[in-house]
């Protein structure tokens, strides 16, 4: 059987339509990389508020580098890049725009991603 035979369009599938409270999903992300996260749903709410029913509360760690080959290539470029003065750490640097810190969360940063996910406004 296919991995991807049961999987959902995002763009047409509504969360509030097929999740309930303390229901867990698998996400794949980037079908070639295949990166997968689960998502807890912690609480459902209530609300009049008319802006973005959806936010970041917290995290952990920055999101890789697109295209950096799914969990083998992310761990080759994490590996890398702690010796920025080999001539593989410099490209790998390079590659990622000059630095990366994997330590780095930007709660802002991933709070408006998920608002425009949930909210239709791709860019």
């Amino acid at each position: 059987m296919d991995m991807h035979d049961d999987a959902l369009d995002d763009r047409k599938t509504k969360l509030r339509r097929v999740l309930k409270e303390a229901d867990r999903l698998r996400y794949l992300y980037d079908f070639g990389d295949s990166w997968q996260h689960v998502i807890a749903v912690e609480a459902i709410e209530l609300s009049d508020f008319t802006g973005s029913w959806c936010e970041v509360l917290d995290g952990a760690r920055a999101c890789p580098p697109e295209d950096v080959g799914g969990v083998p290539g992310y761990q080759h470029f994490l590996d890398s890049i702690q010796q920025p003065s080999s001539e593989e750490g410099r490209r790998s640097l390079e590659w990622a725009g000059g630095t990366f810190d994997p330590d780095l969360f930007d709660r802002r940063a991933a709070d408006a991603a998920v608002k425009r996910i949930c909210n239709n406004l791709w860019g």
